[in-house]
Protein backbone atom coordinates (compact mmCIF):
# COMPACT_ATOMS: atom_id res chain seq x y z
CA UNK A 1 0.00 0.00 0.00
CA UNK A 2 1.08 3.52 -1.14
CA UNK A 3 0.41 6.50 0.90
CA UNK A 4 1.25 9.17 -1.77
CA UNK A 5 -2.09 9.90 -2.64
CA UNK A 6 -4.93 10.95 0.42
CA UNK A 7 -8.46 11.53 -0.82
CA UNK A 8 -9.92 13.58 1.60
CA UNK A 9 -14.28 13.85 1.26
CA UNK A 10 -15.24 16.76 2.42
CA UNK A 11 -19.04 18.40 2.53
CA UNK A 12 -18.46 21.45 4.80
CA UNK A 13 -19.27 20.43 7.90
CA UNK A 14 -17.11 21.04 11.09
CA UNK A 15 -16.64 17.32 11.17
CA UNK A 16 -15.28 16.93 7.74
CA UNK A 17 -12.33 19.85 8.20
CA UNK A 18 -11.49 17.77 11.58
CA UNK A 19 -10.76 14.98 8.45
CA UNK A 20 -8.95 17.44 6.81
CA UNK A 21 -6.64 18.41 9.48
CA UNK A 22 -6.11 14.78 10.28
CA UNK A 23 -4.88 13.56 6.30
CA UNK A 24 -2.33 17.20 6.44
CA UNK A 25 -1.00 15.52 9.43
CA UNK A 26 -0.64 12.61 8.03
CA UNK A 27 0.20 13.91 4.58
CA UNK A 28 3.39 15.89 6.33
CA UNK A 29 4.03 11.86 8.04
CA UNK A 30 3.83 9.89 4.60
CA UNK A 31 4.74 12.70 2.16
CA UNK A 32 1.53 12.12 0.53
CA UNK A 33 -0.36 14.62 -2.14
CA UNK A 34 -3.95 15.25 -0.89
CA UNK A 35 -7.34 15.17 -3.47
CA UNK A 36 -10.15 17.15 -1.45
CA UNK A 37 -13.43 15.65 -2.82
CA UNK A 38 -16.39 17.82 -2.35
CA UNK A 39 -19.60 15.69 -3.93
CA UNK A 40 -23.01 17.98 -4.25
CA UNK A 41 -26.43 16.10 -4.44
CA UNK A 42 -28.56 18.58 -5.81
CA UNK A 43 -32.40 18.68 -4.65
CA UNK A 44 -34.83 16.46 -6.80
CA UNK A 45 -35.61 18.15 -9.96
CA UNK A 46 -39.79 18.50 -10.55
CA UNK A 47 -39.05 18.50 -14.38
CA UNK A 48 -38.45 15.84 -16.58
CA UNK A 49 -35.03 16.32 -18.49
CA UNK A 50 -33.55 18.47 -16.22
CA UNK A 51 -29.73 18.28 -16.06
CA UNK A 52 -28.15 20.11 -13.19
CA UNK A 53 -24.18 21.00 -14.92
CA UNK A 54 -22.72 22.84 -12.45
CA UNK A 55 -22.48 23.51 -8.87
CA UNK A 56 -23.96 26.60 -7.29
CA UNK A 57 -21.33 28.87 -5.92
CA UNK A 58 -23.21 29.05 -2.30
CA UNK A 59 -22.48 24.97 -2.24
CA UNK A 60 -18.86 25.44 -3.27
CA UNK A 61 -18.24 28.05 -0.49
CA UNK A 62 -18.76 24.77 1.40
CA UNK A 63 -14.82 23.48 -0.05
CA UNK A 64 -13.68 27.29 1.53
CA UNK A 65 -12.70 26.51 5.22
CA UNK A 66 -10.85 22.69 4.00
CA UNK A 67 -9.37 24.64 1.09
CA UNK A 68 -8.24 27.15 3.65
CA UNK A 69 -6.54 24.43 5.88
CA UNK A 70 -4.60 22.80 3.31
CA UNK A 71 -3.57 26.26 1.54
CA UNK A 72 -1.66 27.14 5.27
CA UNK A 73 -0.55 23.54 5.42
CA UNK A 74 2.04 23.57 2.60
CA UNK A 75 0.92 20.12 1.88
CA UNK A 76 0.20 19.73 -2.02
CA UNK A 77 -3.55 19.22 -3.18
CA UNK A 78 -5.81 19.13 -6.05
CA UNK A 79 -9.54 19.26 -5.91
CA UNK A 80 -12.34 17.07 -7.24
CA UNK A 81 -16.23 18.55 -7.67
CA UNK A 82 -18.78 16.06 -8.59
CA UNK A 83 -22.55 16.57 -8.66
CA UNK A 84 -24.67 13.31 -7.72
CA UNK A 85 -24.86 10.21 -5.47
CA UNK A 86 -21.96 11.05 -2.88
CA UNK A 87 -21.02 8.06 -1.62
CA UNK A 88 -21.04 6.19 -5.07
CA UNK A 89 -18.73 9.36 -6.49
CA UNK A 90 -16.56 8.82 -3.50
CA UNK A 91 -16.38 4.96 -3.95
CA UNK A 92 -15.40 5.39 -7.58
CA UNK A 93 -12.85 8.31 -7.49
CA UNK A 94 -11.17 5.97 -4.79
CA UNK A 95 -10.70 3.22 -7.39
CA UNK A 96 -8.31 5.95 -9.12
CA UNK A 97 -4.73 4.76 -7.10
CA UNK A 98 -5.59 6.57 -3.22
CA UNK A 99 -3.43 5.17 -0.56
CA UNK A 100 -6.62 5.83 1.70
CA UNK A 101 -9.49 7.93 1.74
CA UNK A 102 -10.28 9.80 4.79
CA UNK A 103 -13.65 11.31 5.69
CA UNK A 104 -15.61 12.97 8.76
CA UNK A 105 -18.04 10.13 10.67
CA UNK A 106 -21.02 12.38 10.61
CA UNK A 107 -21.39 15.35 7.85
CA UNK A 108 -24.20 17.58 7.28
CA UNK A 109 -27.59 15.31 6.11
CA UNK A 110 -30.48 15.89 7.24
CA UNK A 111 -30.98 11.86 8.08
CA UNK A 112 -27.89 10.46 9.38
CA UNK A 113 -27.42 6.58 10.62
CA UNK A 114 -27.09 5.96 14.51
CA UNK A 115 -23.10 6.16 14.66
CA UNK A 116 -21.84 6.85 11.62
CA UNK A 117 -23.13 9.48 8.72
CA UNK A 118 -25.09 7.74 5.81
CA UNK A 119 -22.42 8.64 3.35
CA UNK A 120 -19.78 7.88 5.79
CA UNK A 121 -21.62 4.68 6.57
CA UNK A 122 -22.23 3.45 2.70
CA UNK A 123 -18.92 4.00 1.78
CA UNK A 124 -17.18 2.22 4.50
CA UNK A 125 -19.39 -0.63 3.07
CA UNK A 126 -17.78 -1.04 -0.19
CA UNK A 127 -14.60 0.87 -0.88
CA UNK A 128 -11.79 -1.23 -1.44
CA UNK A 129 -8.83 0.74 -0.04
CA UNK A 130 -8.41 1.58 3.79
CA UNK A 131 -10.94 4.17 5.08
CA UNK A 132 -9.77 6.46 7.86
CA UNK A 133 -13.01 7.28 9.62
CA UNK A 134 -12.69 10.68 12.06
CA UNK A 135 -14.71 11.30 14.61
CA UNK A 136 -15.74 14.81 16.08
CA UNK A 137 -13.04 16.39 18.52
CA UNK A 138 -14.56 16.55 22.14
Amino acid sequence: MTMERLLVCVDGSKNSEEAVISAVEMARKFNSTITLMFVWPPPAASGKGIVIREIPDYELEKLNGAKDILKNSGVDYSVVTKIGNPAMHIIDEAKKGYGMAIMGSRGLGAIEGFLLGSVTSRVSHHIHIPLLIVPPRQ
